[in-house]
């Protein structure tokens, strides 16, 4: 609250104060196990300075993070993975909390079915910035609304063997983390988009190391990807938000640079070992000027294509270590050609992060002349270079966000095992107690990858890598879309049958609460309210006489 003072010294005095106090119990704060591995870049008062006057409160999402976080903590120590999906709507949030420990909230899914302009489109993270807080705010209000309408119920029971005829609690209260995209713009984005998550209930939250204006869905073609240390301060300013929101929030690293082709910027020397160059140095225009030229004369899409394709091939794009080997092996005059490329690339490699600059002058070293590379010529007409990731790419990156986030994932083609070993061995060989996270993508064709045997197995062999949090992204939308596509048929071809048997029998059978679902959807719950404010009676109750749910108290006939 604002300082009340007299005068001036007063008031300077009290504020200090008041000041250390708030960095007091922000070192505190920083110093519990929760962030052993968590690296900041500021002072608590640096955060303090930023909090204003007003107490700082504790945020559900921050309590349902603290929550997360004993979730994954459990399973890194078991060697088991928490599983879940992308989820859609209420629905699908109350029956996955009988059955799993996380939920999911896809920007896919969102992107197609929830967008805050209803215009539905493609996973290229186009929609309003708060399109999927807001699916976060819809799905935690549910959990909450859902969870408070159990425990009237049970808090009602007279006895414990009336609670046991009702069964264990479910716990609705199921952490949620929810996809960010790559930020949807700059820092100042990142930041508001960050304080919406958490104001409306998200215990985690991850971010990818896209271009916020190219993103792609990770399994689409033409993702550019941006240096590091760019991302970094992504990761840098998720946490500071959160720390200024007295916030716990689960931070989730993503890359796409295990199939990224372009990016943004040749800035970070971490990146200069996968950034493609031209090593033909009779090459007259640069690939944007060729394309240029013809598009001015006149020249149609399709021998564009073929244009840029034969001018790549003219270029001889290569990475630099793959010019060097070339150049030693071409070389006549080397008798000890294998030894040379050995020993470049015992100084030059995919994690070493060294600048191009030093690899041009090793090269220099070994060969005796200028090795000729530029990854100015073939830049695309949209300004960004050429890039070949990879999973040790990814690898890197990976070790470069791991002090800043929680957990870190690589975004992956196919559903490798052997990738998935490499990826995890890569990261805990730096950091060994990492969490990793894993995307069980519909994208993938798994009746290609792998047998059934192996499906039936694949989470926890990746479990027992350290990938605590697996998810199915789009498995909301898939099972929505198989179950209406059904029934819609069935419905045509045999009526009330195709609901009551299909349907409604199965929901009897396997005990699915929505079967009543005036009750689900919380009318005693409500009833209770209005009875409450009515004095314990009203005539307007909706699960009063006369509610057609009476038809289920008694064995269905049908």
């Amino acid at each position: 609250m604002p300082i009340s003072t007299n005068n001036q010294t007063d008031e300077f005095e009290q504020l200090q104060n008041q000041l250390q106090k708030e960095v007091t119990e922000i070192e505190n704060w920083w110093s519990e196990p929760r962030w052993n591995q968590t690296r900041r870049n500021y002072s608590a008062k640096d955060i303090a300075l930023r909090r204003g006057t007003f107490e700082p409160v504790t945020y559900p999402s921050s309590i349902m993070a603290d929550k997360l976080f004993k979730v994954l903590d459990k399973h890194n120590n078991d060697g088991t993975a928490s599983r879940t999906f992308g989820a859609m709507d209420p629905v699908q949030i109350t029956q996955m909390a009988k059955y799993l420990d996380t939920i999911y909230i896809s920007g896919w899914q969102c992107s197609s079915t929830a967008s805050t302009s209803n215009e539905p489109g493609p996973d290229l993270a186009d929609y309003p910035m708060d399109t999927v807080p807001n699916k976060v705010d819809h799905l935690f209000k549910a959990q909450q609304f859902h969870d408070r309408k159990q425990f009237e119920v049970r808090g009602n029971a007279t006895s414990q063997s009336q609670l046991n005829e009702m069964g264990p609690a479910i716990d609705y209260l199921t952490p949620i983390v929810a996809d960010a995209d790559a930020g949807h713009g700059g820092l100042t984005a990142v930041y508001k988009l960050t304080k919406m998550f958490i104001e409306r209930g998200a215990a985690g939250i991850h971010m990818e190391d896209q271009t916020s204006t190219n993103k792609k869905c990770g399994h689409m073609a033409g993702r550019c990807v941006i240096p590091v240390q760019e991302h970094i301060n992504r990761l840098v300013t998720i946490r500071m938000c959160a720390d200024v929101m007295n916030s716990n929030l689960i931070i989730v690293a993503r890359s796409d640079s295990e199939a990224a082709t372009l990016i943004s910027s040749t800035i970070d020397v971490r990146d200069h070992y996968f950034i493609v160059g031209a090593t033909n140095p009779d090459l007259e225009y640069s690939l944007s000027e060729t394309l240029e030229l013809a598009i001015s004369q006149g020249t149609d899409g399709n021998k564009l294509s073929q244009i840029e394709k034969e001018w790549s091939e003219k270029a001889g794009l290569k990475l630099f270590h793959e010019a060097f080997a070339d150049a030693v092996t071409n070389d006549s005059k080397i008798t000890n050609k294998q030894a040379i490329i050995e020993q470049f690339n015992s100084k030059i490699g995919p994690l070493t992060e060294t600048s191009n600059r030093e690899a041009r002058q090793l090269a220099k070293e070994l060969l005796g002349y200028e090795l000729y590379f530029n990854w100015e010529l073939p830049r695309v007409r949209e300004g960004l270079y050429r890039y070949r990731g990879g999973t040790q790419c990814a690898v890197m990156r990976a070790r470069a966000f791991a002090p800043y986030a929680d957990l870190v994932w690589m975004e992956s083609n196919y559903p490798d095992y052997e990738q998935a070993v490499e990826f995890a061995e890569g990261v805990r060989e730096k950091f060994p107690n990492k969490w990793l996270a894993y995307n069980l993508s519909p994208s993938f064709n798994w009746q290609k990858a792998m047998s059934v045997d192996e499906q039936f197995t694949f989470i926890d062999r990746l479990g027992k890598l350290g990938y605590v949090w697996q998810f199915i992204t789009l498995a909301g939308i898939h099972t929505t879309a198989l179950s209406i596509n059904a029934f819609a048929r069935d419905f045509k071809q045999d009526g009330m049958k195709a609901y009551a048997q299909n349907i409604q029998q199965r929901e009897m059978d396997e005990g699915v609460d929505v079967l009543k679902h005036q009750k689900w959807s919380g009318a005693e719950y409500i009833d209770g309210i209005l009875k409450l404010a009515q004095g314990g009676v009203s005539a307007t109750a909706a699960m009063g006489e006369g509610v057609t749910e009476d038809q289920f108290k008694e064995k269905s006939k049908l």
